[in-house]
């Protein structure tokens, strides 16, 4: 069976309406983003897709621009999901990194014996069966690595460690306790602006290593709430609230986030039903407790999606 990344459903359809293929899409193909095409009659069917399910609605006749402008939205959506639920991988940023720190003697390379360091790196730590002072380590000496690269990290400014072929450490650590020191590693570099990349070879530990991350920013009780700001009419509504709160709604509906206050009504609502709006005093809208949790957590995983801490190097 083909997936789609978007479906655009007429409300009126021979042999099956639009809402019942739109349910039908919700079992088969969740991720599919599924947005209505009403007439002028429909608007509040619309509505109740949105509710079963369905991204947006746009009403006939559809111009070009509107089909562009809710598939952007579709776009913009389902990155903002892939943020939430795993980072990036973008090996281009991994050679950026590389290409940024080695002019500004700014890279220290960590290699098993037969790999090869990357163009410009100021130290090159070698990990051998014999040790042969002051670059070159046995696996053992783990503590005495460590030491070297916590020196780098303290005293550089935006620090890069490049880490290739670990498997003489791993061999002698255990697979686990070299993953738990890659991130302290990571994490030593993130607090200096800087970001430990990986060979291509030892992805697995980079799998880990964005397990971990995620794990520690996202908790559980917090996922439902992002997948809400995930839409990217919802997350504009609650900047806007965050800022302004509270607000009144025509105070929102003037921002245009939405072309229609049949829509506006419905992100509103299904804001609310998620927890992170609720109405105070003179109908004006605010955030919750909650929803100001969520919306900071959103920017931090922006702001961190800007400047990756770890990042795999290409083959």
């Amino acid at each position: 069976m083909r997936v789609f990344d978007a479906a655009l459903l007429d409300l009126v359809m021979p042999g099956a309406s639009g809402l019942e293929v739109l349910r039908r899409a919700r079992v088969v193909a969740p991720n599919t983003a599924v947005v209505m095409i009403t007439g002028q009659g429909t608007v509040d069917a619309a509505v109740d897709a949105m509710k079963s399910g369905a991204m947006d609605f746009i009403q006939k006749p559809p111009e070009i621009e509107a089909i562009q402008a809710v598939l952007r939205a579709v776009a913009e959506e389902q990155a903002a999901r892939l943020m939430i639920s795993k980072p990036s991988h973008d090996s281009d940023a991994a050679l950026r990194v590389l290409e940024d720190a080695a002019p500004r003697r700014a890279l220290l390379a960590l290699l098993g014996a037969e790999s090869r360091p990357p163009s410009g790196a100021i130290r090159i730590l070698r990990i051998d069966e014999e040790a042969h002072p002051p670059d070159t380590f046995t696996p053992s000496q783990l503590y005495q690595i460590n030491g070297v690269v916590e020196a780098h990290v303290a005293r550089t400014e935006r620090p890069a460690v490049y880490a290739a072929d670990l498997g003489l450490l791993e061999a002698i650590h255990g697979r686990d306790d070299v993953k738990a020191w890659l991130r302290q590693v990571s994490d030593r570099c993130a607090a200096r602006e800087g970001a430990l990349v990986l060979g291509h070879a030892d992805s697995e530990y980079a799998a880990h290593l964005e397990a971990g991350s995620e794990a520690s920013r996202v908790d559980t009780g917090l996922q439902g709430m992002l997948e809400s700001l995930a839409n990217p009419t919802r997350r504009a509504i609650v900047s806007f609230v965050f800022t302004s709160a509270p607000v009144a709604y025509s105070a929102i509906l003037r921002q245009n986030f939405v072309d229609s206050s049949s829509k506006l009504s419905f992100h509103l609502q299904k804001l609310q039903a998620d927890g992170l709006l609720i109405k105070v005093e003179a109908g004006h809208y605010g955030l919750t407790e909650d929803g100001r949790r969520a919306w900071r957590v959103v920017r931090a995983l922006q702001e961190e999606r800007r400047r990756p801490t770890f990042l795999v190097a290409p083959p």
